[in-house]
């Protein structure tokens, strides 16, 4: 019998542009089990949308192509596939275990594993769906008839169609999963017709992404940060596209996305959004696992000075709060509530917003927490946050225009003299920026117009 020949594939055949060093990379984070990283990596890939040929020969009128995983990366291997649009089977071996991978025009569409640990019965176990005691029964009952055990459970009435390609697409997942993390075996892939059911449809990255974020779990995550005092940096690749990025996200992602710079820390991170711990871990985790930041090292010492700013700008808004509605409560006492109710109902509908759920009937209770809150959940932009001031500005507007509605008087000489000496400390002692000037801009008017 004639030996069939083969074609040999090496690194070199690959390109060694930014694409591949991406999938490079990736592929030792992962056999690292660095999987956040990983992901990082492969999604910088994808957004390179690489699709130049590997030549690959045709030996006796069809693709017929092998090598070690030593040299040639699993995942490069997928791309052999995909790029040349191969519908086949691709054979990976490492040492006794084998697995089958087979590929419609380039796409995975399904595999196989004489691996015990991957074999479907494992899965249907862990589901709950049979006893192994049952399952094994039922194995040898298909085999005496000749059938395949997913069949035959359906055939029984112990499976449904539909969960037995559920099943069989996780056994696809852990079947891939798992020989990512080789570091070395063989592989073939050849051209053959392929008859098999489609159960997945992957393509190589998604096949990376998919491998990578199993593993990369909560708590694992949680595990990798020692204290709050973690820092995040984002991720170098993916600072040409953060307006894009930002357009995806929550709201309350895009706050917390867009305060990530390197220094903050995530106690910082929590006490300028207004956010939970438990919400802004889960953030970080979840940004962490699309590829768009990752953990650096902790900065000893950091003033975050843009939420100083916010903060002491908050305690200004609040206390000319107070003054104003001192002297609506002086004047129409427990009145004065509805009032306040009345002025937060005809605020602008974005006004509103950043007072849900802050208690403006109760002055002395205000505080930072909620109002950040609502902005890192409503204006989580950089360039929409400042819209609070504004808000305060509304709310100062209607109180007082019902106060000269309901008395015919604007504010007290002293109260309008208090706001003014606010007004000269935040000139004298505060640098200038724009939130400055915005602050002064509402104060002023505040002070000139109702006295």
């Amino acid at each position: 019998m004639t030996k069939r020949r083969v074609q040999v594939l090496r690194r070199h055949d690959f390109a060694s542009d930014k694409f591949f060093k991406h999938l490079q990379k990736g592929s030792d984070f992962y056999q690292n089990h660095d999987f956040a990283r990983a992901i990082e990596e492969w999604v910088a890939a994808s957004r390179l949308h690489y699709l130049e040929p590997v030549n690959l020969k045709r030996i006796d009128g069809r693709i017929f192509c092998a090598s070690m995983i030593e040299e040639v990366p699993f995942l490069f291997i997928l791309y052999v596939a995909y790029i040349n649009k191969i519908t086949g089977m691709s054979v990976i071996k490492n040492d006794d275990i084998s697995k089958k991978l087979f590929f419609r025009k380039g796409v995975l569409i399904s595999a196989a594993t004489n691996k015990k640990e991957e074999r479907i019965g494992k899965s249907i176990v862990k589901k709950g769906t049979l006893t192994p005691e049952s399952l094994e029964k039922l194995v040898k009952e298909a085999k005496t008839k000749g059938k395949m055990i997913g069949s035959y459970l359906i055939e029984k009435s112990l499976l449904t169609p539909k969960a037995l390609k559920e099943l069989l697409a996780l056994q696809v997942d852990e079947i891939l999963s798992d020989i990512f993390l080789w570091d070395k075996g063989e592989f073939y892939i050849v051209e053959s017709p392929v008859t098999e059911e489609a159960v997945v449809s992957y393509t190589p990255l998604k096949v990376a992404l998919l491998s990578a974020r199993r593993w990369f779990n909560f708590s694992d995550f949680r595990q990798a940060i020692p204290s709050n005092k973690a820092v995040f940096r984002p991720s170098p690749y993916a600072e040409d596209e953060k307006r894009e990025i930002m357009a995806r996200l929550k709201p309350h992602y895009q706050f917390v996305y867009s305060c990530i710079d390197g220094v903050r820390n995530i106690d910082q991170l929590i006490r300028f959004s207004g956010l939970d711990e438990v919400s802004v871990i889960d953030i970080l985790y979840r940004l962490n696992g699309m590829g768009l930041i990752r953990k650096t090292q902790e900065v000893i010492e950091y003033e975050d000075k843009e939420f100083t700013e916010v903060s002491k700008i908050l305690e200004v808004l609040f206390e000319v709060y107070r003054l104003i509605t001192g002297e609506l409560f002086n004047e129409l006492g427990r009145r004065g509530e509805e009032v306040i109710q009345k002025s937060r109902k005809n605020l602008k509908a974005e006004y509103q917003k950043i007072f849900a759920d802050v208690p403006l009937e109760k002055p002395e209770q205000l505080g930072n927490t909620a109002i950040l809150r609502n902005i890192a959940y409503h204006f989580p932009s950089p360039d929409q946050r400042p819209v609070f001031i504004d808000a305060f500005l509304g709310i100062y507007i209607n109180i007082l225009d019902e106060l000269k509605k309901f008395l015919g008087i604007g504010l007290t000489k002293e109260t309008a003299k208090r706001i003014r000496t606010i007004i000269a400390n935040i000139e004298i002692f505060s640098m200038t920026t724009s939130l400055k000037q915005r602050l002064l801009k509402v104060l002023n008017q505040i002070a000139q117009k109702y006295v």
